[in-house]
């Protein structure tokens, strides 16, 4: 039956940054990103999660990830687990990295049913720039208007309430 799965397609050469693909597959206890850094470039702030534990899963080309604020070497067919709690960042090296994101789901997620992502309780810090941005005043200036993005997000959301 149609019904029983979802079928959807995603050229990998063109992805951006980040590609959650919840809402074309309709996804309900799956959380899924799909990960295409740019040669050289990652994450510019960590994250968390409440409860939330990740695998990434390697795909193409090269990176490390910070965990903690240790860097671990990332190649393909590399898979790394990362506990909930734990803060985490990525980055591409010279050749770039296409990685999957896969999430554990615990029940009751999404909270918000017009959350972008199947597991909703990512903690973001904004504050917190991995090693390979320290000192880089844009990425400074950037994650500041992320986290102003977020907290007027987070204000309007209070308000419907």
């Amino acid at each position: 039956m149609a019904e029983d799965f979802t079928k959807t397609h995603f050229d990998f050469a063109s992805l951006p940054w980040l590609t959650s693909p919840r809402k074309k597959l309709k996804l309900e206890g799956v959380a899924l990103g799909l990960i295409n850094l740019p040669p050289n470039e990652g994450y510019t702030f960590t994250h968390a999660h409440r409860k939330q534990e990740e695998v990434y899963l390697v795909i193409e080309g090269s990176g490390c990830i910070s965990v903690n604020g240790d860097l671990t070497e990332l190649v393909r067919g590399d898979c790394i687990r990362v506990s909930p709690h734990a803060s985490r960042a990525l980055k591409a090296h010279d050749n770039g990295l296409l990685a999957v994101c896969c999430g554990a789901v615990p029940m009751g997620y999404p909270h918000n049913p017009e959350s972008r992502y199947m597991i909703d309780d990512g903690i973001p810090n904004y504050d917190e720039i991995p090693e390979w941005y320290q000192g880089r005043e844009d990425i400074i200036q950037r994650n500041q208007e992320l986290k102003k993005r977020m907290e007027r997000a987070a204000q309007k959301r209070g308000n419907q309430k």
